[in-house]
């Protein structure tokens, strides 16, 4: 019977089913955190800064891998196809719940295919105007373009894009209408309103902090629940008449979907440990990127919401690609 127990005992342990056996055995490798667009993006940002402390915590090196193209999808399917042992990450964003709403096939299914781990950080997009544009409030705003429906244009990065979809959602919620002028990328876009040839636009805070702080922009309100630590006095959309408004580009860490709970749960307890350090904070906090942690199962909830939440943003505002 006793050699019976050691068999049982030792087969346990060779599939990891033994309390922390695959935590202590991870990492066994450098480990692979895959960013599913180009380096300077938030999420790479988020990614390196990130990567850098949890290499010293584990001993290990952590390589970040820009994988970019198809808005995010092709990082994702990299990863959704990755051996479920944890060495190889995703830095799991916004675009990725975006996407199944406006791709016919994106390679990956979110909920068959990831563990979220570990949301790490949100920030705002910041609806945006030329210094010369009447309003400098959400609420002038759109009583201006309630006075003339269809005389204020918005520029966005492009269809099906959060720059566009966060807009369209002020237009659902206010009643307003503005018309859509898309763009290829941020930087024209951000160009088209500096040159007034469209009133507003919606990129992320980060991308005008120059502009905002030198007052060739002006920030009518952020787009997130909660004010910008870097803009304090900066009022939030759902602040300024439209309760419950909560747009955030967010990042946070996902691993393919059978990786052991031994394993999901010492990566999120190593980034706790580094969403401790305040020079990560603050290193965030510059780039107008917020440090809100939430834990396996909350960070899965909220990426079930936020599925199903841009799904109908996408079905209500017709949104399709270029």
């Amino acid at each position: 019977m006793r050699s019976f127990i050691r068999l049982v005992v030792a087969s346990l342990a060779l599939i990891g089913v033994l309390p922390g056996a695959a935590a202590q055995a991870f990492p066994s490798k450098p480990v692979k955190i895959i960013v599913s667009f180009s380096p300077g993006s938030a999420a790479d940002l988020v990614a390196r800064r990130l990567g850098q402390r949890l290499s010293e915590i584990w001993g290990q090196g952590v390589v970040i891998e820009n994988v970019a193209g198809a808005g995010g999808n092709i990082g994702a399917a990299v990863v959704a196809k990755a051996p479920p042992d944890g060495h190889t990450l995703l830095m799991l964003t916004i675009n990725h719940v975006i996407n199944p709403a406006l791709y016919k096939d994106v390679g990956y299914d979110i909920p068959r295919d990831f563990r979220p781990i570990v949301r790490v950080a949100v920030a705002p997009l910041a609806i945006i105007a030329s210094p010369k544009f009447g309003p400098s409030s959400i609420q002038g705003m759109v009583a201006a373009a309630k006075s003339k429906p269809g005389d204020i244009n918005y520029g966005s990065g492009g269809n099906g894009s959060i720059t566009h979809l966060a807009v369209e959602m002020l237009n659902s919620q206010t009643g307003i209408k503005t018309m859509h002028v898309p763009y290829k990328s941020i930087a024209p876009m951000l160009t088209g309103v500096l040159g007034e040839q469209v009133q507003i636009a919606a990129p992320a805070l980060a991308s005008v902090i120059s502009h905002a702080k030198a007052g060739t922009l002006k920030v009518l309100a952020v787009t997130t629940i909660d004010r910008s630590s870097l803009f304090p006095n900066v009022p939030t959309i759902a602040e300024s008449g439209v309760p419950g408004y909560d747009v955030s580009t967010w990042n946070g860490l996902a691993a393919p979907l059978n990786t052991p709970n031994a394993i999901v749960e010492k990566i999120h307890t190593d980034v706790l440990k580094v969403a401790q350090s305040v020079d990560f904070r603050n290193e965030l906090q510059q780039q107008a990127i917020e440090l809100k942690t939430m834990g396996p199962a909350e960070f899965g909830a909220f990426v079930k919401m936020e599925l199903d939440k841009w799904a109908l943003v996408v079905k209500q505002t017709g949104a399709k690609l270029d």
